[in-house]
């Protein structure tokens, strides 16, 4: 008897497992596609003011410590970027269990390098084509970006200014 309700309760759940499914209801397309586009404006208000301040509410912990250590690292080599969301568009969107998403995206981004300490300009690009893998998981009822990982570039046309040596 002890076999048949081992086996019994083996089956229900391979057979629930089976039923299980990655694509995304109606519901969560609706929050998470404006979520995303949300999320890559305040990640470029955080480089924009070398801050990642923008991000929180919006990115876990552990992505505002990425965001900082990278800010830091622009700092370091002197640079201020404005990055400016021209489109994004999900090329992939699965949810897992209504609490984890993995999504694709391919976004473009116009972009100002600027010198971090005199504002000055020295360079642009336009039209760079970043695909990039985004993942969240919903947390009391709140999605939260955990990580964004761009996987391929391709950049535009870039205008690089000659930078005038110190006087």
């Amino acid at each position: 008897m002890h076999l048949r309700t081992v086996s019994l309760v083996l089956v229900l759940a391979l057979a629930a497992a089976a039923c299980e499914t990655d694509t995304p209801t109606a519901e969560e397309r609706a929050v998470l596609e404006p979520l995303v586009r949300t999320f890559l404006i305040q990640l470029a208000a955080a480089y924009a003011e070398m801050d990642p301040k923008p991000l929180e509410g919006i990115g876990a912990p552990r992505l505002l410590e990425r965001a900082r250590h990278d800010i830091d690292l622009l700092k370091a080599g002197g640079d201020r970027l404005e990055p400016v969301l021209v489109e994004v568009t999900i090329t992939s969107m699965k949810v897992l269990r209504h609490a984890n998403a993995y999504l694709t995206c391919t976004e473009v981004w116009d972009t100002r390098r600027f010198d971090a300490f005199t504002g000055e300009l020295i360079g642009q690009d336009v039209h760079s084509v970043l695909h990039s893998s985004i993942q969240l998981k919903k947390l009391e009822g709140r999605w939260l970006v955990l990580y964004r990982e761009v996987e391929e570039t391709r950049t535009g046309p870039r205008l690089a200014l000659p930078t005038r040596p110190p006087a």
